[in-house]
Order: structure tokens, then C-alpha cells, then sequence
């Protein structure tokens, strides 16, 4: 080292030496020191016991108001056997198909479509007249309503009815306009010719 430093060295151990002397504490002071951390020791005890205990009340209350609503070990909707798919209007299915390709498909679930299908059968039914044009013949008669795309066909049975009780009228060919009478219950109770005012559906 050189000479500065070691005289700065000297002054600093010199300047500590005599601040120790000065700040040295007594027996009695000591004894009096140590007495009073001993007693505050067992206040800082006991405040830690308080905190843990409140925490673990705190915990336990939460879990008990948490049961109670049923959030803690609720079962999924999804464990197969606690669900009932019926509750589900649509079911979607993902798959690999067997050409190796990613396929997806979405069932409507029947009661949806029961639903729907009385809603369509009310309006369907209130109409007391129904046009179409007539464009196949076999054994059944297929019109093609002018309701978008609905095309009805007319039963060998139903026609045979109809035309035992002159419901019918005569000289019908494929692609002529035909007016359909229904009853209240949308049933066809008559077919005849549309008439010179309707030759075409009307959109």
C-alpha cells in the first residue's frame, strides 16, 4: 500500500476505536436491553398466532360459502354419464373421416325440430288455398306449390278419395296450375284447375 492510503487506514481504525469507547453500553444497560427483548419477543408470538389463526378462519368460511353455492367440486356437463343430450338443441360432431379428412357436422336435435316444424305446419295449414304447378304423374300426383320450395305429393290412396267424391276435377295434365283446397286441419280436400286468373306462381 502506499502511504496515503495507510494514513487513512490508521485515522479510520483510530476514529472507530474512539466512537466504540463512546457508544459502549454498560452491564446494567445491556442486561436492561436483553430483559426488554425477551419481553417483546412473546407480543410478536402471539400477534403471528392471531394472524394465522384469522387466515385459517377466513379460508374455512370461504369454503364453506363456496359448497354451499355448489362452485367447489361441481361435476362438468360434460361427464356422458350425468347428461341428458336431450337438454342440448344442437350437437356438434368433429371427426376424422375415413378418406383421413377433418369433418364436422351439426345434428339439430329433435324437439328443435319439432318445434319447428308445428310453427311451419300452423302457417302451412292457414292457407285455405294452395297453387302449384302439377309436374309429375305416376301412381302419385307431385305438385309443385308456389310456396317456396315445397313440393307436395299426393298419395294414389288420397287421390282415389278424392276423386270417389268428385273432388277432382277432370282433364288435369303435367304442368297445369292447380288450385289446392285445404280444410282447417291442412288437409287436401279438393284439386282443381287454378283458374284463367292464376298461370303462373306469384312471388
Amino acid at each position: 500500500m502506499n502511504k496515503p492510503d495507510e494514513q487513512f487506514d490508521e485515522k479510520l481504525t483510530q476514529h472507530y476505536n474512539e466512537c466504540k469507547a463512546r457508544t459502549r453500553l454498560s452491564h446494567a444497560q445491556q442486561q436492561a436491553l436483553k430483559h426488554s427483548v425477551i419481553q417483546k419477543q412473546p407480543k410478536k408470538l402471539g400477534f403471528a398466532l392471531q394472524l394465522t389463526s384469522l387466515t385459517c378462519a377466513l379460508g374455512l368460511l370461504a369454503f364453506i360459502v363456496l359448497d354451499s353455492n355448489n362452485v367447489i367440486n361441481t361435476a362438468p356437463k360434460t361427464v356422458l354419464n350425468t347428461i341428458d343430450i336431450h337438454d342440448y338443441s344442437f350437437i356438434t360432431t368433429h371427426e376424422i373421416d375415413q378418406t383421413g379428412s377433418y369433418a364436422s357436422t351439426i345434428t339439430q336435435q329433435k324437439r328443435a325440430l319439432d318445434t319447428q316444424l308445428a310453427n311451419d305446419l300452423r302457417r302451412y295449414q292457414q292457407h285455405h288455398i294452395e297453387y302449384g304447378t302439377l309436374v309429375k304423374v305416376d301412381n302419385d300426383w307431385y305438385i309443385a306449390s308456389c310456396n317456396d320450395e315445397v313440393l307436395v305429393q299426393i298419395k294414389q290412396s288420397l287421390l282415389s278419395d278424392l276423386k270417389g267424391r268428385h273432388a277432382v276435377e277432370s282433364n288435369i295434365n303435367t304442368g297445369d296450375m292447380l288450385a289446392m283446397a285445404h280444410n282447417g286441419k291442412g288437409q287436401i280436400i279438393a284439386l282443381k284447375h287454378a283458374g284463367d286468373g292464376v298461370k303462373v306462381c306469384r312471388g
